[in-house]
């Protein structure tokens, strides 16, 4: 699946991109206002491009090198937060053997607030071990979500990806022995620790990081 970079070609105003952000401020009582001016269009595009590339490279050390020492990464989707990168890498090792075909495409450009980096994406993969608190099914899936980024110069200080897991367990579940529809399949996400609107950012571009 090939990664979209067309928006990030296109030049912006002062060389950034700057997403709408309210007025006022914010819980942490920061002034929004100041906070409008986000990261310079082309690292935000280059971060996008190189946390994609690294995710679809199926490289667990190249990814977490994007990473400040003691950065973390969370999965809102999954509710997990990995705290450091040696922690960082082994949650990815384990995820790219239980999805080892799995590929990632960037929708549309990146925008950017305060430090932050967001953009969309869809991702698709062979359900091939644990994951998402779902032993194998060997079904294949495809998932909407979305990546936010705090930045500290070129480098990632808090990940956080958003997705939600009951479209995984309604697709890789629907054909297991004793899931025959979808009100069953949601039941067994829930039987499994996951709550059926648990992380339903999919198609939303408010995430609201780190506020």
């Amino acid at each position: 699946m090939r990664q979209s970079t067309a928006g990030c070609r296109g030049a912006a105003r002062n060389g950034y991109r700057v997403s709408r952000v309210r007025s006022g401020k914010d819980l942490a009582g920061r002034d929004r206002t100041k906070m409008r001016r986000g990261v310079p269009r082309e690292m935000a595009c280059r971060l996008m491009r190189e946390y994609v590339a690294a995710w679809n490279s199926h490289d667990a050390d190249r990814l977490t090198s994007l990473f400040v020492k003691y950065g973390s990464y969370g999965e809102f989707g999954l509710g997990t937060v990995m705290l450091g990168r040696e922690e960082i890498r082994r949650y990815l090792i384990a995820t790219f053997a239980a999805l080892p075909d799995l590929a990632i495409a960037s929708i549309g450009e990146p925008l950017s607030s305060g430090g932050r980096v967001f953009w969309r994406w869809l991702m698709t993969a062979t359900h091939q071990g644990d994951f998402a608190g779902m032993p194998r099914t060997g079904k294949r899936f495809e998932l909407r979500g979305s990546s936010a980024l705090l930045t500290r110069g070129d480098e990632v200080m808090r990940g956080a990806d958003c997705f939600d897991v009951a479209s995984i367990a309604e697709q890789v579940a629907a054909e297991r022995e004793g899931c025959s529809n979808h009100g069953s399949c949601l039941a067994d996400a829930g039987k499994a620790g996951l709550s059926p609107r648990l992380g339903a950012f999919a198609d939303e571009d408010n995430i609201g990081y780190g506020e």
